[in-house]
C-alpha cells in the first residue's frame, strides 16, 4: 500500500506528503524545546502539516511502515 492510497480522511497524524503542495519536507524545529501541540509546517507552502506529538508518535512506529 503506498501513502497515496490512503484517504486523507482516514490518515491521522502527520501528513507526511503535505495535501496543499505536496511536498515532503517540513521546517526545522528544535522538538526538545517544542511542546507536544506545536505546529509542524511545511517548508514550502507553510501549511500545518501535524503536531510534535505527532512527529514523535511517527518517530516510535516501526520503519517498515513506509517504504520509499
Amino acid at each position: 500500500m503506498s501513502l497515496l492510497d490512503q484517504s486523507r480522511d482516514t490518515q491521522p497524524g502527520l501528513k507526511i506528503v503535505c495535501e496543499v503542495c505536496g511536498n515532503l519536507s517540513i521546517k526545522p524545529i528544535d522538538p526538545a524545546d517544542a511542546g507536544d501541540g506545536a505546529s509542524v509546517h511545511c517548508r514550502r507552502c507553510n501549511a500545518v502539516r501535524g503536531t510534535i506529538a505527532d512527529l514523535r508518535a511517527l518517530a516510535r512506529q516501526s520503519t517498515g511502515d513506509f517504504e520509499f
